[in-house]
């Protein structure tokens, strides 16, 4: 799966994740898994989630190993923000 790393939801997510990891330039890259290879505990995946949500109006209830891949999570956020009702 190929992901857009100049979307809007891509680069918003970037930069929220990074922050809060306190990851450098570099440090997360499309393929990165946000636990294992970031080092994101369980508060750190609750409070992205709240973060992300709160951002792009997307619920994140379920954050299963898949959505803890960055790209994994851009994607789900992406299609769930096309299938809302306007």
């Amino acid at each position: 799966m190929e992901v857009n790393t100049e979307s809007t939801v891509y680069k918003t997510a970037h930069k929220m994740v990074s922050d809060y990891l306190r990851l450098k330039d570099g440090e997360l890259q499309p393929d990165s898994h946000i636990v294992d290879d970031r080092g994101a505990d369980s508060l750190a995946i609750v409070e992205l989630g709240f973060q992300l949500s709160e951002t792009f109006g997307v619920p994140l209830a379920d954050t299963g190993q898949d959505k803890l891949v960055f790209k994994n999570l851009v994607q789900y956020v992406e299609e769930t923000m096309e299938k809302k009702p306007e």
